[in-house]
């Protein structure tokens, strides 16, 4: 399978790495080598022949974004069975294929982490790939026969249109999809996420990183950036005639890993979550936290619940979340959207620096890589004065939220924190890619082909 690059001088495998040593080959050789290939597995899935043609060709340049896709937006493979799937894109003409998963949610919504490979597709399981393995449009049936449905797939970029294609087949005579090399996997015994991109490790028994390496411009791991990641929140509540505060960090945060999953696409790490407020108050909030886990980046949705009785009585909350950094990574430069020029973090210790200007982004940039942290809250939050600060203290970096207290409504809402590592030392602009990843998502178009 051949090799794609995901950023400048970087080549990464999509599928079978024992045919990496291709890409040495001179691109006529090597196309003649695919062409075999294709045929061979062709003939395999009982074609008698593929015909290539050249269709549209991609132009989508979105290379940190998956493309999620539940089972209602596919009721043509609805029912299916998940190992029937191949997912394919078109390259020189040719059908090549292309990681994927399956993943199954329960009827309550969660990632089933420890079932069967093997299950019926239903309405709230997800097709997982990667925007930047699309390709070109096919032209003609280059599709096995064998296959019973094939469905297009246009990946399309809402800002200018750019489009790449995908081509999920159901086959359910060819047997499991053949294995393929992770871009991304989750230890448990380690509670290690590595990538070729980053590795992460987690706090036994906490939901905090206590090491965090991304790779710098030789492409390779660099050391350890950080001690901790931090978290510190301080409410007041108003309870029988007297004031209350709590405190709360990262060392008050319980997790019970009810599981993971890893896949060729995306490593999934769903643990049950609450915070230890102490002996007279019940362990909140109790509830899933889920931590996705792909080739450049890693998010976390979460759906934060505020009771009517919480919102009436809260009077004063404040919340930091910084990322302490490791002295031994300095110098390490600083940027967000406030602070355009950058501010050198090793040199913050003679003062901090605070904010209160919303921002949604920020980034750590130095020899040892360059990541960009992103921090998405409802827009209603932002509405009502709710905004994200600067924090810059020591060694550490990171956001407050300010104005807690305008919250109107109790109910649920949604949050989305992700880091996402950058190719190249942080230059003004390079955001705008990885934050389009939250602010203008990547829309799909159907068409069924067979």
């Amino acid at each position: 399978m051949p090799q794609n690059d995901l950023f400048k001088g970087r080549r990464v495998v999509y599928a079978n790495r024992n045919l990496g040593s291709m890409l040495l080959l001179a691109p006529a050789i090597r196309h003649v080598i695919l062409a075999c290939a294709v045929v061979a597995c062709a003939t395999a899935l009982g074609v008698g022949s593929v015909r290539a043609e050249i269709g549209t060709a991609k132009t989508l340049a979105r290379v940190h974004d998956p493309v999620v896709m539940p089972g209602n937006a596919l009721p043509a493979v609805k029912g299916q069975h998940s190992e029937a799937f191949r997912l394919m894109r078109i390259e020189g003409g040719q059908p090549v294929p292309i990681p994927f998963q399956i993943d199954e949610r329960d009827d309550d919504g969660d990632v089933v982490v420890s079932g069967p490979s093997d299950f019926a597709v239903d309405d709230n399981d997800e097709l997982v790939f990667m925007a930047a393995d699309t390709g070109d449009r096919a032209v003609g049936d280059v599709w096995p026969r064998s296959c019973t449905t094939v469905l297009e797939i246009a990946v399309v970029d809402p800002r200018n249109g750019n489009r790449g294609w995908a081509y999920l087949l159901t086959c359910p005579s060819a047997g499991p999809p053949p294995q393929t090399e992770p871009y991304v996997t989750y230890d448990v015994r380690t509670n290690r996420a590595r990538s070729a991109f980053y590795e992460t490790e987690y706090a036994k028994g906490r939901n905090y990183f206590t090491s965090l390496r991304v790779a710098g411009e030789g492409g390779a791991l660099g050391p350890n950036l950080v001690r901790r990641t931090m978290m510190r929140g301080l409410p007041t509540f108003s309870m029988f005639f007297t004031t209350v505060q709590l405190e709360f960090t990262e060392q008050n945060s319980i997790v019970r890993i009810d599981g993971v999953k890893n896949g060729p696409v995306r490593a999934i790490r769903k643990a049950r979550l609450s915070v230890d407020l102490g002996p007279l108050f019940p362990d909140l909030p109790n509830g899933t936290a889920y931590t996705y886990h792909y080739r450049t980046s890693y998010v976390t949705p979460t759906r934060f619940g505020i009771p009517s009785l919480a919102l009436r009585i809260l009077r004063e909350f404040s919340f930091e979340a910084l990322v302490d950094f490791d002295p031994k990574a300095m110098p390490l430069r600083y940027w967000d959207a406030v602070h355009d020029d950058g501010v050198q973090l090793n040199a913050a210790a003679d003062g901090p620096v605070v904010t209160s200007i919303d921002h949604d982004w920020w980034v750590h940039s130095g020899s040892g890589g360059a990541m960009l942290h992103a921090f998405i809250i409802p827009e209603r939050w932002r509405d009502w004065g709710i905004v994200r600060g600067t924090v810059l203290r020591d060694h550490a970096a990171g956001y407050s939220l300010l104005n807690m207290t305008r919250l109107r409504e109790a109910g649920d809402y949604d949050l989305l924190q992700a880091a996402i590592v950058l190719p190249d030392p942080y230059r003004a602009g390079d955001e705008v890619e990885p934050m389009a990843m939250v602010h203008d998502p990547l829309t799909t178009e159907i068409r069924r082909l067979r």
